[in-house]
């Protein structure tokens, strides 16, 4: 029997916490990048993928994947393929950004940017499950992976829109509310279409969950402080243009 909360509500709990968090981290960053020009809004918006993409969808996946079990098998994580999944939703999240922020706005580039976003948070999720090492054989059920890559094409269209379109600071955190609702759906959408098959080795190779948790917090709390540091420092647009003035005033006197 498969069991997706093996640790009852707390995995789920602290996953939508993080996820929101992130969120919330990332559409401050966004709205701070639309105040610079293109070559510092794009260092911004990679800055901001950090925070969606690595702690927002990636983080949440992992704290999820904790209340993951199988009775009476053993699971174990590979962490090359663990860390390349990290790096897909961090790379896609970075790509929908730049697509969408820079230059000028179409729908068009919305929807090439939602299903690119989309279709790599697919694919971070299931690199994820690939990492799963067991003495059973799991196997997707194809009705459940449709709908969970039709979720995260939604979910990341929604992100997308709410990082280029929110100007309040109050919107943020419902706004991260509702994205982390839709990434933990989509993850959970995705672990309901699991199956179990036959047992196909009597040991496996790989981390234990607990093994990466130490590793994985210690990066976390050090990625999101920066974030938080990073968003209360960056100037508001009152002091970006005072400092505009400033220089052009200096530039006159030159």
């Amino acid at each position: 029997m498969i069991e997706h909360f093996a640790h009852g509500p707390l995995t789920l709990s602290i996953a939508f916490l993080v996820s929101m968090t992130g969120s919330a981290l990332g559409l401050l960053l966004c709205r701070h990048a639309r105040l610079h020009s293109s070559g510092r809004r794009a260092a911004w918006l990679v800055v901001a993928a950090f925070a969606i993409g690595g702690t927002g969808i990636w983080v949440m996946h992992f704290v999820a994947m904790l209340g993951f079990s199988v009775d009476d098998a053993v699971i174990r994580y590979d962490p090359a393929l663990t860390a390349a999944s990290a790096a897909i939703a961090i790379a896609v999240v970075a790509c929908g950004l730049l697509i969408i922020a820079l230059g000028r706005y179409s729908t068009w580039k919305m929807l090439i940017a939602g299903l690119l976003t989309g279709g790599g948070i697919a694919a971070m999720h299931y690199t994820g499950m690939a990492a799963v090492e067991s003495t059973v054989e799991l196997h997707h059920e194809a009705v459940y992976v449709a709908a969970a890559i039709a979720i995260a094409v939604g979910a990341a269209t929604t992100a997308l829109w709410l990082a280029l379109s929110l100007r309040r600071t109050a919107a943020m955190w419902p706004a991260a509310a509702v994205m982390a609702v839709a990434v933990n759906a989509m993850h959970y959408t995705a672990m309901l279409g699991v199956g179990v098959g036959g047992t196909v080795s009597s040991s496996v190779e790989g981390a234990h969950a607990v093994d990466l948790i130490f590793p994985m917090a210690v990066v976390t709390a050090i990625v999101l402080l920066l974030l938080i540091q990073t968003v209360v420092m960056a100037p508001t647009a009152e002091e970006l243009r005072t400092d505009e003035r400033l220089a052009a005033l200096e530039a006159r006197h030159r």
